[in-house]
């Protein structure tokens, strides 16, 4: 309870109790021109008298300070900063090259010379020589070993490094082909050789059938270098045209 509010109604009870005493002794008192005992009621206003829960408790406010309250985003810098880059430097290098170099190199530099393409190998250029000659129409050949070479021809295969010789399978036909590369030192020994050959042929038609005579007589010997071609054919022509395509 308010102290101040226990002490008025202590006074009101202490006059009350005088009053009482005096009423007793056979005095009449008129309350309205003696003493008037304070009021309750008047003493114990709540708007002069503040509760213990109002002077006691400090004042909270209901909404919480902007002060303190945390911010749900961070802070921005309240300030930016003002100062900018100074300008860029406005002066430019203004020494040009006045002079160019008017001489020019007078020489030109030689051209690299293609690498030479290394030599077919002879068996190849002889076997190109021969796929050409073969899409003539011929009769039916046969391939000599080097044991009928040496037979035929009186040519030992060790004086060639690589060789093709036709003969045909019917003793009716004169067409027959000899190509080869001969090693150093040895085509004029292969040649006499081919030469020998053709003579016997000559002798060997003139006896009968003299078509396929006209054939050996017409016979086509040819060198390249280390090639030799010996052809008696109906595309003997043809025969040296694809030689020299592949030998020259």
């Amino acid at each position: 309870m308010n102290p101040r509010f226990l002490s008025l109604a202590l006074a009101g009870a202490l006059s009350l109790s005088l009053l009482a005493g005096c009423g007793s002794n056979g005095e009449s008192v008129a309350p309205s021109e003696e003493v008037t005992p304070p009021q309750a009621s008047e003493s114990v206003q709540p708007s002069e008298s503040p509760l213990p829960s109002e002077s006691l408790q400090p004042e909270v406010s209901e909404e919480p300070s902007a002060s303190v309250t945390p911010s749900d985003e961070p802070e921005t810098p309240s300030a930016k900063p003002t100062s900018k880059p100074s300008a860029a430097p406005t002066t430019k290098p203004t020494a040009k090259p006045t002079a160019k170099p008017t001489t020019k190199p007078t020489a030109k530099p030689t051209p690299t010379p293609a690498p030479t393409q290394a030599p077919a190998d002879a068996s190849t250029v002889i076997n190109s020589v021969w796929t050409e000659i073969s899409k003539n129409e011929m009769p039916a050949l046969i391939d000599l070993d080097s044991e009928t070479l040496l037979a035929v021809y009186s040519i030992n295969s060790s004086d060639l490094e690589a060789y093709i010789c036709k003969m045909p399978m019917m003793a009716t036909h004169a067409t027959e082909f000899f190509i080869a590369k001969v090693k150093d030192g040895k085509m004029d020994t292969v040649k006499a050789a081919v030469e020998k050959r053709q003579d016997d042929l000559e002798a060997q038609w003139s006896q009968y059938l003299p078509e396929q005579l006209e054939l050996v007589q017409n016979y086509k010997l040819v060198t390249n270098g280390n090639y030799i071609l010996f052809a008696i054919s109906d595309s003997a022509d043809a025969a040296v045209t694809a030689f020299n395509t592949y030998t020259k």
